[in-house]
């Protein structure tokens, strides 16, 4: 593999590197991000492999309020952790989501390549993501290209919805 690939789940990069650890792989016949492995073996009651030699511990920010607390419940629990780079540990989060408000509380960042391939698989994406989250209401969305930069600076269509 001489280039990097795409998450089939979330789009995010996938480096060489990071196959060769075993930290991305193929799972269910889709090649999967650490991230995305991770759901997959949540989702189907696997105990995570852990054998990446990757481990991360949680950081405690000054504000982050007790570990009990995080746990909430509540739409903002529900946001938080859902699905891979959706919103994680919106559960410190003090302004609750108001879908009848006339401003947005929340955004939520996409982006892909700039190829037909890259910008329908995006579309799913999104509309699996509203899928998932019934109680989101998206207000307005702004989008931009940008380059993203890596090992290959690459141009990426980057769209931001606010809810």
């Amino acid at each position: 593999m001489s280039r990097d690939t795409q998450c089939d789940a979330c789009g995010a990069t996938i480096f060489k590197e990071q196959l060769d650890s075993g930290v991305a792989r193929y799972e269910g016949g889709k090649l999967l991000c650490m991230a995305c492995v991770e759901e997959y073996e949540r989702a189907h009651d696997r105990p995570s492999s852990g054998g990446s030699g990757y481990h991360f511990e949680p950081i405690a920010m000054r504000d982050d309020p007790p570990a009990d607390a995080r746990s909430g419940s509540g739409a903002a629990a529900a946001v938080g952790g859902a699905s891979p780079g959706v919103t994680r540990g919106a559960a410190h989060l003090k302004r609750p989501l108001d879908p009848t408000a006339a401003g947005a509380t929340r955004c939520r960042t996409f982006h892909c390549k700039l190829n037909d391939a890259a910008i329908e698989f995006l579309n799913g994406v999104i509309n699996q993501w509203l899928d998932e989250h019934e109680d989101i209401t998206v207000k307005f969305a702004t989008s931009t290209l940008g380059v993203f930069e890596g090992k290959n600076k690459e141009p990426n269509l980057i769209l931001t919805l606010f809810y």
